[in-house]
């Protein structure tokens, strides 16, 4: 009962704070948190515009990097379905199998093109967004350690835990984000293999099946190689990559407390 007093009464104490203070979002040198007049509220206006600015920019890359990574996932998705699609060419249409056969094969050369295509969008996007990658690896640890030693130091008390609970959540949200949409494409690239070996190759006959097998060794070949986004280079994105980073903040805190 003397724990509930307790922690009611802080809550309303810091509530009594927000509505006499000041309106302030960035802290600065001045001016100061409690000081008040028009220079200085024209003052935290302009810091909060500019504050804005960097934040528009920041979400702006979080947002274009996690729609590409969405987009690739689903990339892979529309190839699979291709595939699966191609043996349609052999059970409806009322042509002669020689036709059956010549659309088959052309419709082959043409989802290997689109693969061949969605590879190198792969490629540009581990290029173009691998310091994003890293970035965002390296905020995780620090700031994980970083919430972890202001937990262990600073008082115990419901605003504090709410505030480092919100951050933490937030921070793993954001990380999740990045590498299960990027371990997404990991695993819808690495089902491809299985979606060409069911095209229906095995329709063709005589001259037109030894064509076309060539062409299905090679797009299986192709598929096979892994697909892996990462950051410095060395970390995969993926599920299991998430819950390492997690762990190894963790790790690190234990170390250096």
């Amino acid at each position: 009962m003397n724990l509930s007093l307790c922690l009611y009464e802080n809550v309303f104490e810091h509530y009594l704070l927000v509505i006499d203070g000041t309106f302030t979002t960035v802290i600065m040198a001045w001016p100061d948190v409690k000081e008040k007049g028009f220079l200085p509220d024209m003052v935290r206006v302009g810091a909060y515009l500019i504050w804005w600015i960097f934040m528009i920019r920041a979400s702006a890359v979080y947002v274009l990097v996690i729609t590409l990574t969405i987009v690739l996932s689903h990339q892979y998705k529309n190839l699979q379905s291709y595939f699966y699609n191609l043996e349609e060419v052999f059970l409806i249409n009322d042509h002669s199998l020689d036709g059956k056969e010549k659309e088959y094969e052309s419709g082959l050369k043409i989802g290997i093109a689109l693969h061949a295509e969605t590879m190198w969008c792969v490629k540009e996007c581990q290029r173009i967004c691998s310091w994003v990658f890293s970035g965002q690896i390296t905020i995780n640890l620090t700031v994980f350690c970083m919430l972890m030693l202001q937990m262990v130091n600073s008082e115990r008390t419901l605003v504090n835990a709410l505030a480092t609970l919100s951050t933490s959540l937030a921070l793993l949200v954001s990380t999740g984000f990045f590498m299960c949409n990027a371990g997404d494409v990991t695993v819808e690239a690495s089902i491809l293999p299985t979606a060409i070996f069911l095209s229906g190759w095995h329709h063709c006959r005589g001259k037109s099946s030894i064509r076309v097998r060539k062409l299905v060794t090679f797009a299986i070949a192709q598929s096979q190689k892994p697909v892996v986004m990462r950051s410095f280079n060395v970390i995969e994105l993926s599920y299991r990559s998430y819950v390492s980073i997690v762990k190894s903040s963790y790790s690190v805190f234990s170390i250096l407390y």
